[in-house]
């Protein structure tokens, strides 16, 4: 699954009463395909030969930017640990914020990713002939 996919399973999982006995598997499927999704985000960008080491090879002067979107990978990776720990327990209303809050931090991590591909491979920066 990719991630764009992850994040709607969730979205649309919270979306569901939580007064539905369904509520709580359902999110907690959900959860689960978006951690295997990220999962695999971060290998195909952080891996060998994966999006960030081409970007740096290209682009070494956003090294920093780089660095940043490996730090979100540690910050997403450990908020949907912890969202999958507390799935069974946890109030379902927190949950919920919680998972909304999760699911805003994705979005946004996507979309450096994009603005840093953008700047690195759209950016004129002039000097070329």
């Amino acid at each position: 699954m990719e991630l764009l996919g992850g994040i709607r399973h969730v979205e649309h999982a919270i979306q569901t009463p939580v007064w539905d006995p369904a509520w709580r598997p359902r999110v907690s499927r959900a959860v689960a395909q978006l951690r295997v999704a990220f999962a695999e985000h971060v290998d195909q960008t952080e891996g060998p030969g994966g999006l960030y080491a081409g970007v740096l090879g290209d682009a070494p002067r956003l090294a920093r930017h780089l660095s940043g979107l490996v730090d979100d990978h540690e910050t997403v990776r450990s908020a949907l640990d912890e969202l999958s720990g507390r799935l069974d327990h946890g109030e379902a209303d927190a949950l919920r914020w919680e998972a909304a809050q999760l699911i805003q931090a994705v979005w946004e991590h996507r979309q450096r990713g994009a603005d840093l591909l953008y700047e690195a491979y759209e950016t004129d920066l002039g000097g070329e002939t």
